[in-house]
């Protein structure tokens, strides 16, 4: 039976922080990370690291404003990684586009989407498009729009899906060619083909949000997540590896990190291994500043 081997890595590198960024860059063989709040609400990070599978590099510090719940893809065809939206200083909800080259970062656009933060997004390999959906705008309304990034402009494309949502999670599956979305404040999964949203499971997964998904070679990966936003009682954070294979979702392993949300995660393809960062352990603490790797085995 092939099982998820968790192992936790060094944990020198970026301070404590949640709702980072976080995306691999294939071309060069890195996980990139850019900002996320720390244990204060009003301490946002504007920095920019990378992983190698053994070390955390801090690289230049000067591009995006400090940011946190963005989202970034590795666009493959342009060779760069893009960061778009996120909430900055004072609560600003941001609507710009920016390029990481692996040396500097570079503003790509100010307009197009509209602002907002904790939405998700994903690189569409087959169709050369980074697809972002959902999320809240500047005035705290949740969305429930579609739109694409070519590397040039923007474009808003169905107007009809999934429920307005925050706090989702979305990766490309490209064994099946779509956008595998999931959870938010709806936990319904649904998948884009690049025209239309479809619902394709309603359960399997415990309904929560903040947690992270990334497309693994076979399977997408989902870990962790919080049941409710945090005002509610009786909040769960989860903790489980789950896979979903484009029909089903299967429970693969319970020994994991610790539960946690607002983490960032994505996959290595160079080493075959996910990547998570970060994230909150317990409403009541701080966010943590652990690595962790996983492989598959015996």
């Amino acid at each position: 039976m092939i099982r998820i081997l968790w192992t936790q890595k060094q944990d020198a590198g970026p301070g404590p922080r949640g709702y980072a960024a976080m995306a691999y860059d294939s071309s060069r063989g890195r996980t990139v990370l850019f900002g996320g709040v720390g244990a204060i609400a009003t301490n946002l990070f504007a920095d920019t690291w990378e992983w190698d599978g053994e070390n955390w590099t801090q690289m230049g510090d000067s591009g995006p404003p400090a940011l946190e719940a963005a989202a970034m893809a590795y666009d493959v065809q342009r060779n760069q990684t893009v960061l778009f939206g996120g909430s900055g200083s004072g609560g600003h909800v941001n609507g710009d586009t920016w390029g990481w080259d692996g040396r500097n970062w570079t503003q790509l656009a100010d307009s197009g989407a509209f602002p907002r933060a904790n939405f998700a997004m994903a690189y569409d390999s087959k169709r050369q498009r980074i697809v972002v959906f959902g999320g809240y705008s500047g005035t705290g309304t949740q969305l429930a729009d579609t739109w694409e990034w070519d590397g040039a402009a923007w474009t808003q494309l169905a107007v009809t899906g999934p429920a307005a949502r925050r706090g989702h999670v979305m990766a490309y599956d490209s064994t099946r060619d779509r956008s595998v979305l999931f959870g938010g404040l709806d936990h319904t999964g649904l998948k884009w083909n690049g025209s239309v949203w479809t619902q394709v499971r309603d359960f399997g997964t415990a309904p929560c949000a903040l947690a992270s998904l990334a497309f693994k070679g076979d399977s997408v990966a989902l870990f962790g997540g919080v049941s409710a936003w945090l005002s509610v009682p009786d909040v769960k954070l989860y903790g489980s590896t789950w896979t979903w294979n484009g029909g089903n979702w299967t429970l693969r392993q319970d020994f994991a990190p610790s539960p946690r949300f607002a983490h960032s995660m994505c996959y290595d393809t160079k080493r075959g291994t996910l990547v998570l960062f970060g994230g909150v352990i317990s409403p009541q603490s701080g966010p943590v500043a652990d690595t962790w790797e996983h492989s598959e085995g015996p």
